[in-house]
């Protein structure tokens, strides 16, 4: 009996043990592992902790992960479609000039001030939105999914105006600005020109030279947005100035529209005789750059005298030859001045003689008595003709075309009309000096 309850006595120690032992492993929490340093190529095993982060600041933060991404939280982008919501925002009075005028349209266009509204006001209060003048907002112009606001107006100190407005985290700001300090900018057209899937802007403005508005040109300009540097960029080597806006065509079917600009003017007493034509911009991968030049066949003889005297002054004698041969027999030459027949053609004939005298073409013989036979009388005979005969002389005594040309410099001395008749052209004919005129 005693060693029964012995027994019992055990087995109830026993039990008491284990259930003792069974509860503390249950109530036990598990212990939080520090976070080792990562290594590639490691697995890392561990028990994270379950509390929340600390701050920063606070020096228990349990867990460097969680710090290093806590501290390279990415900066916040930009929302480009939060246009401010719309309101009844007055219009203030009539700006002073033409930054106020920028900074008046973009504190009322962040406040929600309506389109229509701003529009009236530029017209009829400012009055700086002329009938040439637009306000337009149906183009996504920066591929950022909200359209920007497009305006041309005029005022007094900064001339025409090209504004481009755009909508950035609940605020307008201002995209571009161009000043052209002519007239109102005139929009020729908005499309992806060279195939890079953004939209181009080409706008043109004119600008008048007196008030008369005699003496005008255009001035256009193409930009584009540039998402890199994040606004709008030139892609014209450099503004276009021509007598008319320019025009826009794929000229060699390239799906790359090319701008093209005529020449029609014809010249004035100012600028004298201009070359018509048509020159072709294209792009180049980097710019629209001047690619083609496509001059209309000249009309006026000193025209192709003075494409003669270019050539010679590349040493391109064969075309300079024929072009002073053409410029003294072609009777369908126009005269830009009246006595143009007589100078132009003794002037062309007195640079054949001198240039086959000096590339030793034997034709110098047949000059010299066209010379002879077209101006019988020296006396009154354009000075060209003294000088062939002075220049010929001088070779023929001494058989050195510097010591003629050298006569040549002499004559002209006395007679300076040989300079002052080439330079009375117009501003856009090239300038004449003696060493011009025998190079030799």
């Amino acid at each position: 009996m005693i060693r029964r309850h012995h027994i019992f006595i055990l087995l109830a120690l026993i039990l008491a043990a284990c259930g003792q032992q069974q509860t503390t492993q249950v109530e036990r929490l598990p212990t939080v592992q520090p976070f080792p340093t990562a290594t590639p190529g490691v697995s890392i095993r561990g028990v994270l902790p379950t509390q929340a982060p600390q701050p920063l600041a606070d020096s228990s933060l349990a867990n460097p992960a969680t710090a290093v991404a806590l501290a390279n939280l990415p900066s916040p982008t930009p929302d480009y479609t939060a246009c401010p919501p719309p309101s009844t925002e007055p219009l203030n009075d009539v700006p002073p000039n033409g930054r106020a005028v920028r900074e008046e349209i973009e504190r009322f266009l962040s406040a929600g001030g309506p389109l229509p509204t701003l529009e009236n006001g530029m017209r009829l209060v400012w009055r700086v939105l002329p009938d040439d003048g637009f306000i337009r907002n149906d183009v996504d112009l920066t591929n950022d999914g909200s359209v920007e606001i497009m305006m041309a107006y005029a005022v007094p100190d900064d001339g025409g105006t090209l504004l481009i407005m755009g909508c950035e985290n609940g605020a307008y700001s201002v995209r571009y600005q161009a000043l052209t300090g002519g007239g109102t900018p005139q929009v020729l057209q908005i499309a992806d020109m060279n195939q890079d899937q953004l939209p181009d802007i080409l706008f043109t403005s004119q600008l008048c030279v007196d008030e008369a508005r005699t003496q005008c040109a255009f001035q256009t300009q193409l930009v584009t947005w540039n998402a890199t540097i994040g606004r709008f960029v030139s892609i014209l080597n450099a503004p276009i100035r021509s007598e008319n806006p320019p025009t826009f065509v794929d000229v060699d079917n390239d799906r790359v529209t090319e701008v093209a600009v005529q020449l029609t003017n014809p010249g004035t007493r100012e600028t004298g005789p201009l070359r018509t034509g048509t020159l072709i911009y294209d792009w180049n991968g980097t710019a629209y750059t001047l690619s083609i030049t496509q001059f209309d066949a000249p009309r006026f003889r000193i025209q192709i005298v003075q494409e003669a005297d270019r050539a010679m002054q590349i040493d391109d004698y064969e075309t300079a030859t024929r072009l002073y041969q053409r410029a003294a027999d072609d009777p369908d030459l126009q005269n830009w001045l009246a006595d143009d027949a007589d100078v132009l053609r003794s002037y062309a004939l007195f640079r054949l003689l001198t240039t086959y005298t000096f590339i030793e073409d034997e034709r110098n013989i047949a000059v010299l008595q066209t010379l002879g036979e077209t101006f019988l009388d020296p006396a009154t005979a354009p000075v060209y003709v003294a000088l062939s005969n002075a220049f010929w002389e001088t070779f023929q005594a001494t058989g050195n075309i510097n010591t003629a040309c050298a006569e040549v410099q002499n004559i002209i001395r006395d007679r300076p009309e040989a300079i002052g008749l080439l330079n009375r052209y117009g501003s856009s004919s090239p300038s004449y000096t003696s060493r011009s005129l025998c190079p030799f």
